[in-house]
C-alpha cells in the first residue's frame, strides 16, 4: 500500500503542514502512521480541500461529514464579515489573530484569492467614514502576517523564489501574492518597491516572477526578456502586462 511523506500530501493537496494538522486537530483527518499517510488518508485530505474551498469553518465542515444531511452555513462572504467586524471594533491583536488563523485553516490559493484579495479591494472602494484607517490596519495587519509566514518558510524545506515588483496598483497586493506563493511552498524573498530598475536578489534563487499590477515599461520588458534569452527561470505575472507608456504608467499611478 502506498504511503506519503507530508510534504508529498502538502504538495498534492497544495496546502501547509500547518494547514494539514489544524485539519487533523478539527476532527477532520487522522493522523499519518509511521510510514506517512495513506492512499485513503490523501483522498481525504482532497475531500476537505474541497469543502474549505468555500470558505466553511472547520467545525462546520466536521458536522457535515460526521452528519451528511445538514446543509453547510455561511461561506467566504460570513468570514470576509467576521474581519470587516474586527477592523471596525477590535484592537490589532484580534486583526492578526484571525488573519494567522485563516492562513492555517485553508489552502494559500484559497485564502489569498477568495478572502485576502476581495477584501482588500472592498476596504479600497470604501468611501465611509474611517474607511482609510480600517484599509491600513487590514495592510499593517497583511504585511506582519507575512513576516511571520517567511520566517516560518526559513525552517522548512522549501523552493527559493524571487518576487519583483514591476508596477502595482495598492501597496497591499504585492504582499497578498508573497503569501499565496508561500502557501504553494515558496520560500520568498520580495523585492516590494518598484523602482523602474531591475531588482537584484539577496539570496539564491531558482524561479523569478516580475509582479505587473499596473503594466510594463519598454525598459522593464527589454530587462525581461534579456533574461528570458539567456535562459533565466523568469516569468511575468500580476494583473497586468501590458507594455504601457511611461506617461500613461505615471498618470495611472498619480
Amino acid at each position: 500500500m502506498p504511503q506519503y511523506s507530508t510534504d508529498t500530501v502538502c504538495g498534492l493537496v497544495g496546502v501547509l503542514p500547518e494547514t494539514l494538522r489544524s485539519w487533523r486537530r478539527a476532527g477532520l483527518m487522522t493522523a499519518p502512521g509511521p510510514a506517512g499517510y495513506s492512499d485513503s488518508q490523501l483522498t481525504r485530505a482532497l475531500c476537505v480541500l474541497e469543502m474549505t474551498s468555500g470558505g466553511h469553518t472547520l467545525f462546520d465542515i466536521h458536522t457535515a461529514l460526521n452528519w451528511p444531511a445538514v446543509t453547510l452555513p455561511g461561506g467566504w462572504s460570513c468570514r470576509e464579515e467576521d474581519m470587516l467586524q474586527l477592523l471596525q471594533h477590535n484592537p490589532d491583536e484580534d486583526v492578526q489573530r484571525e488573519l494567522r488563523m485563516m492562513n492555517t485553516h485553508y489552502s494559500g490559493d484559497d485564502y489569498v484569492n477568495r478572502y485576502l484579495r476581495p477584501l482588500n479591494l472592498w476596504l479600497r472602494a470604501d468611501n465611509s467614514e474611517g474607511a482609510e484607517h480600517r484599509q491600513q490596519r487590514f495592510h499593517t495587519a497583511v504585511v506582519s502576517q507575512w513576516e511571520r509566514l517567511a520566517f516560518a518558510a526559513q525552517r522548512r524545506s522549501t523552493v527559493p523564489l524571487f518576487l519583483e515588483a514591476v508596477s502595482v496598483t495598492d501597496d497591499t497586493e504585492i504582499w497578498m501574492e508573497a503569501i499565496r506563493l508561500n502557501g504553494q511552498g515558496f520560500r520568498v524573498e520580495v523585492a516590494a518597491t518598484a523602482s523602474g530598475e531591475p531588482a537584484v536578489a539577496h539570496r539564491r534563487f531558482e524561479h523569478h516572477l516580475m509582479w505587473c499590477g499596473n503594466g510594463i515599461s519598454a525598459q522593464m520588458q527589454a530587462a525581461f526578456q534579456s533574461s528570458l534569452d539567456a535562459g533565466e527561470p523568469i516569468m511575468l505575472t500580476g494583473t497586468d502586462t501590458a507594455i504601457q507608456p511611461e506617461d500613461d504608467r505615471l498618470s495611472a499611478s498619480a
